[in-house]
């Protein structure tokens, strides 16, 4: 899989795979980068090039505290899932179980919003060994909970660098907000 800098980003000559209307007011560009996708809201019936530099001028930084959304958003959904963290806590296996999908640009606050799911890429098996095993001759394969079956998204606004801010969530009735740094 080809990784995809945050200085190789430049939406002005990109081309959008997708531009369609998402209301009676707005419309929205979709560009792929990599496994990820960008979008780009912008008034119906006006040109989206203004929207898209605008988008230029925050997607690097974006795109560059993208773990740190991450991070965020998993600290967010511990408390919905805490057997699956607790698992995932105690086995001291690294890697995100989250993963950013989405960037959008929503008009008319462009700040970033990350759209955020399961990490489809994580490895919920691994091998370990134990303590006394100094040769490595019998390797132990466990296995970590998968995430629970019913779909889970989860949107984070970038505020700054490293300060993001709890959008919506379906699992989160009350749909409040709050900002927290990382």
């Amino acid at each position: 899989m080809k990784v995809i800098t945050a200085e190789a980003i430049d939406l002005l000559k990109t081309s959008p795979i997708g531009d369609w209307d998402v209301s009676a007011e707005l419309s929205q560009l979709e560009y792929q980068l990599g496994q990820r996708l960008i979008y780009v809201q912008y008034p119906k019936g006006k040109a989206p090039r203004q929207y898209v530099e605008s988008a230029q001028r925050l997607v690097r930084d974006a795109w560059s505290d993208m773990d740190s959304a991450v991070s965020f958003a998993e600290a967010l959904s511990k408390p919905l899932f805490p057997d699956f963290w607790g698992a995932h806590d105690r086995s001291g296996q690294p890697g995100a179980r989250l993963d950013a999908y989405a960037i959008h640009f929503n008009h008319p606050d462009a700040r970033p919003i990350y759209c955020l799911s399961w990490n489809r890429l994580f490895q919920y098996t691994y091998t370990r060994y134990d303590e006394f095993d100094l040769w490595q001759e019998t390797p132990i394969h466990e296995c970590l909970p998968e995430p629970p079956s019913a779909p889970f998204f989860i949107d984070v606004r970038r505020i700054g660098s490293g300060v993001f801010e709890h959008v919506a969530s379906p699992l989160d009735q009350t749909n409040s907000s709050s900002t927290h740094s990382i």
